[in-house]
């Protein structure tokens, strides 16, 4: 009679650890990121609406890293936890150009132009110089830093260039 209650009462500690096994919660699910701020920052570092789907799921990004993929798409990294998206933006088509200039604008920066590329975030800005590697396409131009590194900055009013962060 003795083992009878032994393996009773085995089989209840048992049958209590698999319903605690069942009901403890399972690994915490990662906050996710919040698309419409993610398509405002990217329109920021554009200049153009940022076509990017409501219903995209990713992981929250504590600071996004923006970069040029292409002069149509934005390239937004996050660290940590890793991910890459590649944000196309609506840019006007020929159609909405209107008719062609007698002759083109001269651009505002040309190759070979030293320039002053501003940076910055909340509470600090950089400033450094860099040239131009080809001349500005629109209000967009490709630059290299004295140590090498290849940049796209954008020309703002008055000549100014500024690297989004």
């Amino acid at each position: 009679m003795r083992t009878d209650v032994k393996w009773h009462h085995f089989a209840l500690a048992l049958a209590g650890m698999v319903m605690l096994a069942w009901a403890a919660p399972g690994p915490a699910q990662p906050a996710l990121h919040d698309v419409a701020r993610l398509r405002q920052q990217v329109s920021g570092f554009a200049g153009a609406a940022a076509r990017l789907d409501p219903a995209l799921v990713v992981p929250r990004c504590p600071d996004p890293a923006l970069s040029w993929a292409r002069t149509d798409v934005v390239r937004v990294d996050c660290a940590a936890p890793a991910w890459t998206l590649y944000v196309p933006l609506d840019l006007p088509g020929p159609a909405a150009v209107g008719p062609p200039r007698a002759a083109p604008a001269r651009p505002a920066i040309r190759r070979g132009d030293r320039v002053m590329v501003e940076s910055g975030g909340n509470g600090f800005a950089v400033t450094l110089e860099a040239e131009a590697e080809r001349d500005a396409d629109g209000s967009r131009i490709a630059l290299k830093t004295p140590a090498g590194r290849r940049l796209i900055g954008r020309i703002e009013d008055g000549g100014r260039v500024v690297i989004a962060r």
